[in-house]
């Protein structure tokens, strides 16, 4: 009889558990479970039977919290008598445990366990079985098989006290496998990653502050003041850098001809552009030999912007020797400041 009890109380409990909300398991990754054990009990001497029975034990486990558990469970023994006249006692049950785990399940991850419930006495055959009420408390052990999700090895150890007659008290050691359930369902958080908006500036090739979209004029020259379409503007004077030349000649070095090929760039999209090229030198010599030399670097530069396709009616070459230094001629950073070539633009 009272074995179908504890049947019909563990499905009840399986089937009131369903209902419970599942949602809020999701965020914890902890899933009900389902377990058999086969079990082995240390018998108290009063029952007058033999030291260790066998039995098995089934239950359902659901999630309270991330490591606390509500359990119900069914379980059957045969206490053997050692009598072959049919006298074995049998003893079948149903009850509710919590259960604390100490980890996740997925690792080895040891629990503990506290529960009441109810058994069936079968002592006598044929005669009026006894029902008595238990208490149990417990530790045990829980963790994957073989890294497969959904399948676990667990074990147990009992302290149960019946009140049987004047109450007997029993070790029980259960072993045997737990399935979680759900885990083949599993919703996974969808993660949406975070889209970082980049503003693009628009791009200025020439750096005139003018974007490329709308410069009419590109390959501007470093320093030159243009209009809002990228043209040059008004009578201005500019320093090109690194035009250097041979020593004590009017000879471009390849750095020289390497720099020259941005003016080259530059003059050929600014078409209404004339250039003065202005050669400039130190106060180290006479001044009619650097007024001279002045002259011949200008007319250098003249002739490799003619060569490369700038008219030549648009330049004009002129030396202004030592007269119009930049910074004192009386140190070497002076000096280098000094000997230089400038363009002064003007449009037609």
């Amino acid at each position: 009889m009272y074995r179908g009890i504890g049947l019909t109380v563990l499905f009840l409990f399986v089937s009131m558990i369903s209902f419970v909300s599942v949602p809020a398991l999701a965020a914890d990754e902890q899933y009900p479970h389902i377990y058999a054990l086969g079990t082995m009990t240390n018998t108290d001497s009063d029952r007058n039977v033999e030291s260790t029975s066998n039995g098995w034990q089934l239950g359902f486990g659901f999630p309270l919290t991330q490591r606390l558990y509500i359990e119900g469970l069914y379980f059957d023994n045969i206490f053997e008598t050692g009598d072959n006249n049919g006298s074995d006692f049998y003893q079948a049950g149903g009850g509710v445990d919590l259960q604390y785990g100490f980890g996740d399940r997925e690792q080895f991850t040891p629990f503990i366990l506290a529960g009441i419930g109810g058994a069936e006495n079968d002592v006598i055959p044929d005669s009026l079985d006894e029902n008595s009420f238990y208490w149990n408390v417990g530790v045990g052990f829980v963790g994957r098989i073989f890294n497969l999700q959904w399948l676990r090895y667990r074990g147990e150890a009992r302290y149960f006290q019946d009140d049987y007659l004047d109450g007997r008290t029993d070790i029980r050691f259960g072993l045997g496998l737990e399935v979680a359930l759900g885990t083949f369902q599993q919703i996974k958080e969808v993660v949406v990653e975070k889209v970082v908006y980049t503003q693009v500036q628009p791009k200025d090739s020439d750096g005139d502050h003018v974007v490329d979209q709308y410069d009419e004029c590109p390959n501007t020259l470093p320093g030159v003041r243009v209009d809002g379409r990228g043209c040059v503007i008004e009578q201005q004077i500019i320093n090109i850098a690194n035009i250097t030349f041979e020593t004590g000649s009017a000879q471009l070095t390849q750095v020289g001809e390497n720099t020259l090929m941005s003016s080259v760039s530059f003059l050929k999209s600014q078409r209404n552009v004339n250039v003065e090229i202005a050669g400039h030198t130190d106060s180290v010599g006479s001044d009619s030999l650097n007024l001279n030399l002045s002259q011949q670097r200008a007319m250098a530069v003249k002739r490799f912007l003619s060569v490369n396709g700038i008219e030549s009616d648009r330049l004009v070459a002129r030396g202004y020797g030592e007269s119009s230094p930049l910074a004192s001629n009386d140190t070497p950073t002076g000096r280098a400041t000094n000997r230089r070539v400038e363009f002064r633009l003007t449009t037609r």
